[in-house]
């Protein structure tokens, strides 16, 4: 048997390498068609995990209270979110943090070297809200932000980009005219909160924002923030904590029992399965396109493969005359479309592995994330399309008597 089979793969090779142009174009639908489905299916793999290390830097155990961006007109005299929500929410049993947030963007500068960053005003319950770590000096104190001190915490590329080499605590930095006194540079964390990209940013004492910087933020009231980032003690527990923290600004809004909230409460973990959702079914949209191009493929080994029953028709009439059964004859084409999708299979691997790999290395903005499952199954798919679209062309040479095989001119 296995010396049956291996002579019929020999014959198949001979057959396809008789016609070496009419095999690559008949195989190149297969190359494409499996480079495809693996590329797209490391982008979204790689896309994926991307999303999930970042989200995974908010904690899906994270809040965020701020007032609607599309605010319900039927609402007359909506309150902005203010410090009075953040002492309420602070005293819920089920609330491990909840810290003040105002970012904007301010230039600062430091002896000839200036820069444009980004500034979020806050207090110390943001070090408890995210895990942030200091590579040096400290964070800001309650007491420094009841005095409404002129202090700040660096980002790592801040500091890197303003004092180089230099070590920047105790030195004294410009925020649009107005001096800090630098406290404490944070380790490389990356973004938190909606937008604010530690990193790049700076932090500093909301009172001394609010008061001593009139520019540059994004309300005019001194009261107001830009939201409440929300830290819940218990995760699954989290819609209870919801109910209670809404309860809590409602009243603190004096919202009527009957009356709709003027208040937004996002639950980051909802939105991050929401996102997870998305991005597997754009993953599985891409392999779909994928899966499309060795669909072409596959028709084209197909149409080659009748070609190629019609010309050699008087040879299927021999091979029958001296004792090939339709079996054999069946097991022939078929083996010749087999053979013809694994190499077009093989060198789509090739080039997929290749094409993911350049990507991953010379794009960030694309990630991409090789996996053995995606090149097995792009490759399977590939010999698998083989034997459906050869089945028919191995069939219809198989049902030829050999008489009418050996007239056929």
């Amino acid at each position: 048997m296995i010396d049956t089979l291996l002579s019929v793969f020999r014959i198949s090779f001979k057959a396809i390498f008789a016609n070496k142009m009419r095999a690559a174009l008949t195989s190149l639908g297969i190359v494409i068609g499996v480079a495809a489905v693996i590329t797209m299916l490391a982008v979204g793999s790689g896309t994926q995990q991307n999303m999930a290390e970042r989200f995974s830097r908010f904690g899906t155990n994270t809040l965020y209270l701020r007032q609607p961006w599309d605010l319900d007109e039927s609402i007359s005299s909506p309150k902005d979110v203010t410090m009075d929500d953040v002492r309420a929410i602070r005293r819920l049993p089920g609330v491990t943090s909840a810290a003040p947030y105002i970012s904007s963007g301010f230039s600062v500068k430091y002896g000839i070297t200036s820069t444009s960053i980004s500034v979020l005003a806050t207090d110390t319950d943001i070090f408890k809200t995210y895990d942030w770590e200091l590579a040096s000096g400290r964070e800001f104190t309650e007491r420094e932000v009841a005095e409404y001190a002129q202090v700040a915490v660096l980002g790592e590329t801040v500091a890197q980009t303003i004092f180089n080499d230099v070590d920047p605590i105790g030195k004294t930095v410009i925020f649009d005219g107005i001096p800090f006194k630098v406290i404490g540079v944070m380790k490389k964390n990356g973004q938190g909160g909606w937008g604010f990209d530690m990193d790049e940013g700076t932090l500093i004492p909301y009172t001394t924002g609010k008061v001593k910087m009139n520019t540059g933020w994004t309300r005019s009231d001194r009261r107001a923030l830009d939201q409440v980032i929300i830290r819940v003690k218990d995760f699954n527990h989290i819609d209870e904590t919801k109910n209670a923290i809404s309860n809590a600004v409602r009243n603190t809004h004096r919202i009527h029992p009957l009356g709709k909230d003027d208040f937004q409460l996002d639950d980051f973990a909802s939105f991050v399965e929401e996102a997870k959702a998305a991005s597997k079914t754009m993953g599985l949209l891409l392999a779909v396109i994928g899966a499309v191009s060795l669909l072409v493929g596959g028709i084209g080994v197909m149409n080659i493969m009748l070609v190629s029953v019609t010309e050699r028709t008087r040879e299927i009439g021999i091979r029958m005359a001296i004792g090939a059964t339709s079996a054999d004859i069946r097991l022939q084409f078929l083996a010749e479309s087999v053979t013809l999708s694994c190499i077009g299979g093989l060198i789509g691997v090739a080039l997929g592995v290749g094409v993911t790999l350049f990507v991953a290395s010379h794009s960030q903005d694309i990630p991409a994330r090789l996996s053995w499952w995606s090149i097995l199954l792009s490759f399977g798919f590939s010999a698998a399309t083989g034997i459906f679209f050869g089945f028919y062309p191995a069939y219809k040479a198989s049902k030829l008597t050999p008489i009418d095989a050996l007239r056929y001119e």
